[in-house]
């Protein structure tokens, strides 16, 4: 049976110590294998354009079976 996951992007703020989980969250909600998840989520699929240094979105693929929890932001 294949593993699915969905994509998951959230948004974080810095709070000039911590990166900080701010409660909003968009759920891709079609179904995908691992390695198609983490292909759509690659940095190199993104044009980023970042104005404010305090916010930031974080993209994550998780298991359909996994229970929405909130996850440290991955160091940058």
């Amino acid at each position: 049976m294949m593993e699915v996951f969905l994509l998951v992007i959230s948004m974080w703020g810095n709070d000039g110590k911590d990166w900080v989980f701010i409660g909003n969250q968009y759920i891709n909600n079609n179904l995908m294998t691992k390695e198609q998840c983490e292909a759509i989520a690659s940095d190199s699929n993104w044009s980023k354009h970042r104005e404010n240094q305090y916010y930031d979105i974080q993209f994550d693929c998780f298991h359909i079976e996994d229970k929405l929890r909130r996850y440290e932001r991955d160091e940058q």
